[in-house]
């Protein structure tokens, strides 16, 4: 098979692709829980302000409200214009989803020249414009594409590393990929990025999610409230505010709203992207964008074998299975409702068929499942272990929506039984897909006919394939300043918003054409956005940051320790949800003293949750005998689930 940009993704990882769009730091958000009731009747349009008790209150000139790489960016560049600059993380590490960007997307760049990579800047314009049908914000390319060779200028200048590779990613069309090393934004961006900002005179207060923006009677922005981990707000006043939090994938009425049918059962691989910097804006006046919303979108099986490497790099042959282009699908109806080749050419629109409906189920074969498995590149498990894993599927069926049988008919009897489909409807469905497999013309959606293969080869497969997202794209309407506008265009006076908040460079759809391109827009409005607060606050400038009243840290007020007692020997298991799965620790006690600790996950990140517990956490508490040892920078959560874990199990072998 040629390796090109459509079926790379299970080379590639899901991880690095999808945190590459989630650089923009979601990690400023906060919970939507927390604020839903405290602006009851705040609205897109309106203007209005809560007040908070707060504990301490923090005077700056800009307040970065997330630090993810369009935080970051946002952060570096108002120091280096001179700004006295707080930034508002919700976790206790910066770098958020950004820590697995593996590069950044650039024209002209000073490594491309060296290369002899010589690109016209219109062409990439051009094929995001064409793409779009123009709907895509031109003057935004335009203004990224020209900034992007400077960037990484600076970047470099920040003290972020690259390799010097600089390359198509996997199939793109354009060489505009500038790699980070193996680990990726956490080591190469993430921590040179943040001392950069230190070193200029940033203040981080980390555990501290924004909550609310502060405005005066004009409309003008303030300010924002922040809340610590222990119910405390903080008050930061400043001259501008930009929103950098992350998207809204976990936000069930943004979603709906952004044309999501069935977010009941939709699949979310990461959490904290409620929404809030969204919300923030429009309680500000600011307009919605969310009917322009893309992102990271798929189809999966329910469960989502194989985390999100499964369904985000295509490594797992039930997800790939169902939306094969070969397969045929079905609505809630019964009925067939487009070419099921949809995602061919630009995997992302795989998912968009989906949105007009309430469920999308898929019909396939043995030949199809075979063959799917056979076109994956790296798929996560080999082909026995595959077919184990339909079997069992097919034998627990946990979810009651995946069945097999040997003859059509009895598949669509068992499948209508189940989902309460009407049976004459999905039969004559098949029926009418076969016949005209057998004309090799799909007379209702015009599927090519190499993938109008018929339903003959027992065993028959039905599955309901859920949408599954990972990160939004868009949600904010910004203009080219990245200045927050409202309906009529104008500007809300001090507010700014970066990264994937208010990226509108994609619009209803997320192409993978431009390699690096959603990386480099994280970076690139969080500068624009800096820059041109700069201007705004001209002289009034103060340069530095002050505080009063109980400025503390935001501390977890979690704490962990042995139990009293002898420990007896043997071998304890505790589970616990880490940053992006459930973590099973598994911890062997001889001689009263832990002497094994192991670890089983399914989706936390390589290369910094895994490598946070094997290389750091593991020999730290055996060592130590105690699950009192440090977190890891950039993976609390991971550690904090398995220090939680280890003290279980130490707790079960004291009882």
């Amino acid at each position: 098979m040629d390796i090109t940009r459509r079926n790379f993704l299970g080379i590639a990882g899901a991880t690095g692709i999808a945190a590459a769009a989630a650089g923009a730091g979601l990690v400023g958000c906060a919970p939507a829980s927390q604020s839903s009731s405290s602006n009851s009747e705040s609205q897109e349009g309106s203007s209005q302000s809560v007040t908070r008790n707060v504990v301490a209150t923090y005077t700056c000139d800009i307040c970065i409200c997330g630090a993810g790489n369009s935080g970051l960016s946002a952060a570096v560049e108002a120091a280096q214009q001179g700004l006295g600059v707080v930034v508002l993380e919700k976790h206790g590490g910066t770098g958020g989803g950004g820590i697995g960007t593996e590069g950044v997307f650039a024209v002209n760049s000073t490594m491309q020249q060296e290369a002899g990579i010589q690109i016209e800047p219109a062409e990439i314009i051009s094929t995001e414009m064409n793409y779009s049908h123009n709907r895509a914000n031109g003057l935004k390319w335009l203004d990224l594409v020209q900034a992007s060779g400077e960037n990484i200028t600076w970047l470099k200048e920040c003290g972020v590393n690259f390799t010097g590779v600089v390359d198509d990613y996997h199939g793109g069309q354009f060489e505009t990929f500038h790699w980070f090393g193996e680990n990726r934004a956490h080591d190469d961006f993430s921590p040179a990025m943040t001392q950069t900002a230190k070193d200029a005179g940033v203040q981080f207060l980390m555990n501290c999610p924004a909550t609310d923006l502060i405005q005066d009677e004009s409309g003008a922005i303030t300010g924002v409230y922040a809340q610590k981990l222990n119910g405390d707000y903080v008050q930061v006043n400043a001259k501008a505010v930009v929103l950098a939090t992350g998207g809204f994938a976990n936000n069930d009425e943004y979603l709906q709203e952004g044309g999501f049918s069935d977010t009941t059962n939709v699949k979310r691989f990461l959490y904290g992207y409620d929404g809030d910097g969204v919300r923030m804006a429009m309680e500000a006046g600011g307009a919605s964008n969310i009917p322009r919303m893309s992102g990271l979108m798929q189809l999966t099986v329910s469960g989502a074998p194989g985390g999100e490497y499964g369904t985000f790099g295509r490594g797992d042959g039930l997800v790939v299975a169902g939306h094969n282009a070969a397969s045929m699908w079905i609505n809630e109806d019964g009925e067939r409702f487009c070419a099921e080749s949809a995602g061919v050419e630009n995997w992302m629109a795989d998912m968009i068929p989906s949105l007009m409906h309430q469920k999308l189920y898929s019909i396939y074969d043995a030949k199809i499942f075979k063959d799917a498995y056979d076109g994956m590149i790296a798929p996560r498990i080999d082909w026995e272990a595959t077919q184990e894993e339909l079997q069992q599927r097919i034998d627990e069926n946990p979810y009651n929506d995946f069945f097999s049988a040997d003859t059509l008919e009895e598949l669509a009897q068992k499948a209508c039984d189940a989902l309460e489909l009407d049976y004459d409807t999905v039969i004559e469905s098949i029926n009418t897909y076969n016949d005209m497999c057998d004309a090799g013309d799909d007379a209702y959606f015009g599927k090519p006919a190499e993938y109008m293969q018929k339903l003959e080869n027992p065993p028959f497969y039905f599955c309901y394939m859920p949408q599954a997202c990972m990160v939004t794209f868009g949600g904010i309407r910004t203009n080219r300043k990245m200045e927050v506008v409202d309906k009529t265009g104008k500007a809300i006076p001090g507010l700014y918003s970066a990264g994937v908040d208010s990226a509108d460079l994609w619009p209803n759809i997320y192409t993978i054409n431009v390699p690096g391109g959603t990386n480099a827009n994280n970076i690139n409005s969080g500068r624009f956005a800096s820059k041109f607060a700069a201007e705004y606050i001209g002289t009034e400038k103060v340069g530095s940051v002050s505080s009063e009243g109980d400025t503390s840290e935001s501390v977890p007020d979690t704490s962990w320790s042995m139990p009293e007692g002898e420990l007896k020997d043997g071998t304890y298991t505790d589970t616990q949800f880490g940053m992006f799965s459930d973590i099973t620790v598994t911890v062997t006690i001889s001689g009263g003293k832990i002497t094994e600790i192991t670890q089983e996950n399914e989706l936390e990140t390589s290369y910094v949750g895994v490598a946070a517990m094997e290389n750091t956490l593991i020999p730290a508490v055996i060592e130590a005998q105690t699950p009192a040892v440090d977190t890891v920078a950039g993976a609390t959560r991971t550690s904090d689930a398995f220090r939680t874990a280890v003290q279980n199990c130490c707790e079960q072998a004291a009882s």
